[in-house]
């Protein structure tokens, strides 16, 4: 079966492995519910893909460097593979690797191979589809806050504003940052810490600042608290929210999205 697979997809331009099944899995899952398809591009330097919803409201950057693989390589010539892949496809392929193994990525012009080393050993041929996307290589932002927040916490307030709520507010003053849920302006469950909170690793506030998001797209990225000790959130007042999430293997996920306006 292997040497059938490998015969259909031909000299391999690229191969990528993943350190861990769990990690890989949990970043496809929010990079999938942002767009259907992902264009994912190779170097010698590592992987990244950036992808924006069809609605421009959020956007996800992956990085994962090269001494974050278990291997990285590209055939003589080549500086850049891009792989397509359609991720509803992609996420059904890799929701059953655990934790510990490996994913696998073979890539020519035309096909993919996507082996997951568990027991037993899975292996799938897919296409490599060409993926159009209008996304700015570089986005810079600057502001006002930069707080690093236990991604337990964060998942907690999110779940939980979900409950009552539409919108996330996020309000920071020198010494204190809040997240809270509104729905309709009215005040709904609310996270407060201190610089004395033991949830807040690290907080630096140039200018107090208030601003609100949408919680659906919030929810969307939950998973991504599964492999991240530690949030990074970013913000100024009615400008949009940035999320680092940094795995242990070493891996980023970069989350921006833009503000919302309190009905």
């Amino acid at each position: 079966m292997s040497e059938a697979l490998m015969e259909a997809l031909g000299e391999p331009a690229a191969k990528v492995t993943f350190m861990d099944a769990k990690t890989f899995r949990e970043m496809m899952e929010a990079l999938g519910k942002i767009v259907d398809e992902a264009r994912f591009v190779i170097t010698r330097e590592g992987v990244r893909v950036v992808a924006m919803d069809p609605g421009r409201v959020a956007l996800i950057e992956i990085n994962v460097p090269a001494e974050a693989l278990a291997e990285l390589e590209l055939a003589e010539g080549r500086d850049q593979v891009e792989m397509g892949v359609n991720m509803e496809r992609l996420k059904n392929m890799v929701k059953r690797g655990k934790k510990g193994d490996h994913v696998t990525f073979l890539v020519t012009d035309e096909r993919i191979l996507v082996s997951i080393q568990s027991k037993p050993p899975k292996r799938y041929l897919i296409p490599n589809i060409e993926v159009v996307t209008e996304v700015p290589e570089e986005i810079s932002l600057e502001f006002d806050v930069e707080a690093t927040v236990m991604s337990d916490v964060i998942k907690k307030a999110v779940k939980d504003a979900s409950i009552v709520a539409d919108v996330m507010e996020f309000e920071a003053g020198e010494d204190y940052l809040v997240m809270r849920g509104k729905a309709e302006g009215r005040r709904g469950v609310e996270v407060r810490l201190t610089r004395d909170s033991a949830a807040l690793w690290a907080l630096e506030v140039k200018n107090p600042a208030t601003s609100a998001y949408d919680l659906a797209y919030l929810n969307n990225v939950l998973s991504l608290t599964k492999v991240a000790e530690a949030v990074d959130v970013k913000f100024s007042s009615d400008r949009p929210l940035e999320l680092v999430f940094k795995s242990v293997e070493g891996s980023r996920v970069r989350f921006l999205l833009a503000p919302t306006a309190l009905s």
